[in-house]
């Protein structure tokens, strides 16, 4: 490795450099939080809500493979999409299923199915989709069970 010569430049520090943000407070001395108004930040709601033309799932045949569907859930995320994905991957019928988020900043994903053809992949889909409520259900009954037994021996141990 060369020596490095003294008389190149030295890099300028960092605090010298000039700031990209405009409207950072050194370079707008005026700017303060208050300028931020309710349009600059995303409404939450906006995030879960769907609007007057939006449909919660868009269904689209794949004709490239062979009894294959790419389902399009809009407003939703990673829990659903890898509880869907999950529960279809226990079905005998299904030969694959993987879904995707497009983008990380949009709340959706695409769910791709592909059935042996017994049952079609919007019935298999519908299907995982009963069995999961089915499921969560059983949970919140089991779950709710238990916190009531776990109240009542607490109860009765507090009593003593």
């Amino acid at each position: 490795m060369a020596p490095r010569n003294s008389s190149a430049p030295k890099y300028p520090r960092i605090s010298d450099a000039p700031l990209i943000w405009p409207e950072h407070p050194k370079q707008n001395p005026t700017w303060s939080i208050n300028d931020v108004t309710a349009n600059d930040v995303d409404d939450r709601h906006e995030l879960f809500l769907l609007g007057d033309d939006e449909k919660k799932v868009v269904e689209e045949v794949d004709t490239r493979v062979p009894n294959c569907c790419m389902f399009t859930f809009n407003k939703e995320d990673h829990t659903l999409g890898n509880l869907i994905r999950t529960r279809l991957l226990q079905s005998p019928h299904i030969e694959f299923s993987a879904y995707k988020v497009p983008h990380p900043v949009f709340p959706n994903f695409v769910l791709r199915v592909q059935t042996d053809g017994e049952i079609s992949p919007r019935e298999a889909v519908i299907t995982a989709c009963k069995d999961l409520v089915s499921d969560l259900s059983t949970l919140s009954r089991e779950f709710t069970k238990e916190f009531e037994l776990r109240k009542m021996v607490q109860s009765t141990q507090n009593g003593d």
